[in-house]
């Protein structure tokens, strides 16, 4: 069986944003004649029972680091006892926006030897690194760089340079270094991998001088998770005589409650009966500015808030919705929330107004939903009306929506992973 090694940086159990791409890869690799070998940032979190069994025959290799101020989870289905060290942001939130490419590059290079012991025992026939955080392609790079023949993927989960948010807010010294680093991490790598095909196609407008080999491999939803696990099931109380509308997170800076404010005050102008009866379930407390938004348009108590749920668990709360809300900032135009491949699964409508244009085109193959943009106020407050009348007649909502099996299972882990062996073979052939 050929060896794959994934860079991982944030792999389970570490709860943040990105963790789950290399996880589900790494479990149905061996199905496509893969081995895994995962490296990556030790974390003093717990895997549920279902990681445990799933990661069992997976080698994993865990860098301990001397200090981890990100060990908080940087998930929006963040645990209460975690969200008090992502308050302590101060100097380390301010180095971060300084240092060049990130925080971890320093620790990697202290790791360095370590890692390329792993590499020569492991002896992989391709390595796959996946960011942010970006110095994971350092990594890969490096680890490449010891057997000039080796096929090396570099994985953009998000744009990193040519983000129209910036997330980090970089000073120029950072950002001028991080453009040179893009460039020269992009223009050695075997090919480059991306999560939607915008931003597939952003970097290579952007890089045509470099002629980059390029894929895109979707995020995806993977029902191997999905099994209900628990100590008890989840209820979360859902008052039938409301439309209840889940947004399978926490609402935050790159997923503000703005947009849909501004949807519900609409609505709330209209026709206010309407408004009333329309509830919003999310999983982690508005921030001060949402809140204070929220409650200057007299929309605060359209908002529930419920405590963070296990990945397992997370079908079992999206079936008790009658809407599946998908949003983020309005400016990350080339990105598709991951939140929604889980909605996919979960055979509920969907209403969309993140700003992908993908994201319609999946909807509409899919039968899963509909999309609208953020700015369409009137029409969505007409929409949301109708559904809150369609639910109080018990009548289908008024959004499109054919379930169709066959192409929702493209977007499955298992097809995504499909989809990465197939890359693999063709060039190691």
């Amino acid at each position: 069986m050929k060896k794959l090694l994934l860079i991982a940086p944030y792999f389970l159990p570490r709860r943040r944003v990105g963790s789950l791409r290399p996880f589900k890869f790494a479990i149905h690799l061996q199905n496509f004649g893969w081995e895994p070998h995962i490296i990556t940032i030790a974390s003093d979190g717990q895997l549920t029972r279902k990681e445990q069994k799933l990661l069992k025959d997976i080698s994993v290799y865990q860098l301990d680091p001397p200090f981890d101020y990100t060990s908080g989870s940087g998930s929006q289905l963040q645990k209460k006892d975690e969200r008090s060290q992502n308050n302590n942001f101060g100097l380390n939130d301010w180095i971060d926006k300084q240092f060049p490419v990130d925080t971890w590059l320093p620790f990697f290079m202290l790791k360095y030897q370590r890692i390329r012991k792993i590499v020569r025992t492991v002896n992989p026939d391709a390595i796959w690194s996946t960011g942010d955080p970006w110095s994971a392609h350092w990594v890969g790079r490096a680890m490449a760089c010891l057997d000039p023949g080796r096929f090396w993927i570099a994985d953009f989960r998000d744009p990193w340079t040519l983000s129209q948010t910036d997330l980090k807010k970089r000073s120029s010294f950072s950002a001028g270094i991080d453009r040179k680093m893009e460039r020269r991490l992009i223009n050695s790598a075997s090919m480059v991998s991306f999560t939607t095909d915008s931003t597939r196609r952003l970097y290579e407008n952007h890089y045509k001088d470099l002629d980059l080999n390029t894929t895109t491999i979707y995020n995806a939803f993977d029902r191997l998770l999905f099994d209900g696990s628990g100590p008890e099931s989840i209820d979360l109380a859902m008052d039938v005589n409301h439309l209840n509308v889940v947004f399978f997170g926490k609402f935050r800076r790159l997923s503000p409650a703005k947009p849909l404010i501004d949807i519900l005050s609409q609505l709330k102008i209209t026709e206010p009966s309407a408004a009333e009866r329309i509830r919003v379930h999310s999983f982690g407390n508005l921030s001060k500015e949402d809140a204070r938004y929220a409650a200057e348009k007299q929309v605060k108590e359209c908002f529930k808030v419920h405590d963070p749920v296990p990945v397992e668990q997370g079908l079992q709360v999206l079936q008790q919705a009658d809407l599946q809300l998908l949003s983020t900032n309005p400016e990350r135009t080339d990105i598709i929330p991951a939140k929604f491949w889980d909605y996919l699964a979960a055979r509920k409508p969907i209403l969309s107004i993140a700003p992908n244009p993908e994201i319609k085109e999946i909807l509409q193959q899919t039968g899963t939903g509909e999309q609208y943009h953020h700015s369409d106020l009137k029409q969505l407050a007409i929409l949301l009306k109708s559904c809150v009348e369609a639910k109080k007649a018990d009548r289908p909502l008024p959004i499109s929506f054919s379930y169709r099996q066959d192409e929702v299972e493209q977007y499955s882990a298992k097809s995504a992973t499909r989809k990465l062996a197939t890359v693999l073979d063709e060039h190691i052939q």
